[in-house]
């Protein structure tokens, strides 16, 4: 099979990059209603399955692409973003298995999904606009 060109790669980055500012969202929310006590553990437990295997599919589907040559670099800045969004949305899910007596433990989960969403948003925000700025070319 043939590879992408430059201009299908970054339109196939772009679309990987708007659905994986979704699921960031979404597992901000998540984040909040659990800082603030407003959600239920099966509520939150139903969220946090579909957000992992929507991250899940788009880190497949993105990693199976063929890309350009010259955009290797711009790929696997995006494979290791999307890693960094999965391993926050898995310490999430962590968190909500953690029994309830375990509260220290449960505090430390959710406070490294935190800092690895941070973590997610320091290095998505410039691949973005990289890409947008290729396209825009």
């Amino acid at each position: 099979m043939f590879g992408l060109t430059k201009k299908q790669f970054l339109k196939r980055s772009s679309k990987c990059l708007d659905e994986t500012g979704k699921q960031a969202l979404l597992i901000r929310g998540l984040i909040e209603h659990e800082i603030n006590g407003t959600i239920d553990k099966n509520e939150a437990y139903n969220q946090i399955k579909h957000i992992l295997k929507k991250v899940e599919t788009i880190f497949f589907d993105y990693e199976d692409l063929n890309s350009p040559s010259e955009c290797v670099s711009l790929h696997l800045k995006i494979l290791n973003c999307l890693i960094i969004l999965q391993d926050a949305v898995a310490a999430n899910y962590d968190y909500i298995n953690v029994p309830a007596e375990e509260k220290v433990t449960a505090n430390e989960k959710l406070e490294k999904s935190k800092v690895l969403l941070e973590r997610f948003r320091s290095k998505f925000r410039p691949i973005t606009s990289e890409v947008d700025n290729y396209l825009q070319k």
